[in-house]
């Protein structure tokens, strides 16, 4: 009796009361979001990003294709899966496709949708969905203008290695890896 009234009370939902709009940049937008819970006024940042993929492109030889990325925030090049933001009007296997092309020059005969997960969920609204991409074909890649990036072929194992060392490591990245290998490789 005392869990099931411990469950109801974790499962009440603060209620949103407003999103305040802060600033804009060229990707996300600041909003204040203010709710109510229990009584009491509490205010939270939120970043509107959105809906994004991430790809994990794997070669008939069991190699995944890694992008080399230079990160303007980290000020750092970061090992990572291609990925990138939906747009307005693109589903997400189609955003999946555009991304694989532009930043590592394949594309996929095979997509498996395989997870869909909370970035940052302490501040940001933005959810990737993870596919794996199989029979690929090179077609050539055509990054957008300000990416920084090169092609990077790596066996699973290798790039899981690569946690190992003293780079910091892509989080999205690692953990389309590690569901690949569980899904897939086990």
């Amino acid at each position: 009796m005392v869990f099931e009234a411990r469950v109801r009370i974790l499962e009440e939902a603060p209620n949103i009361i407003s999103d305040e709009f802060l600033c804009r940049g060229r990707r996300v937008s600041l909003y204040r979001r203010v709710v109510m819970y229990r009584g009491r006024r509490l205010e939270k940042d939120l970043v509107r990003f959105g809906k994004a993929v991430v790809i994990v492109p794997v070669l008939d030889d069991g190699r995944i294709v890694f992008v080399k990325q230079w990160r303007a925030a980290a000020n750092a090049w970061l090992l990572e899966l291609p990925a990138g933001r939906v747009e307005l009007g693109e589903d997400l296997k189609e955003a999946a496709q555009r991304e694989l092309r532009e930043e590592t020059g394949y594309i996929a005969e095979e997509l498996t949708q395989i997870a869909n997960v909370h970035v940052s969920p302490g501040y940001s609204d933005e959810i990737q969905t993870i596919f794996v991409a199989r029979k690929l074909k090179h077609v050539g890649a055509s990054p957008e203008a300000g990416e920084i990036l090169h092609v990077v072929f790596m066996r699973p194992e290798e790039f899981l290695s690569t946690v190992n060392t003293s780079a910091i490591v892509d989080l999205k990245s690692l953990a389309a890896t590690l569901l690949y290998m569980k899904l897939f490789l086990t």
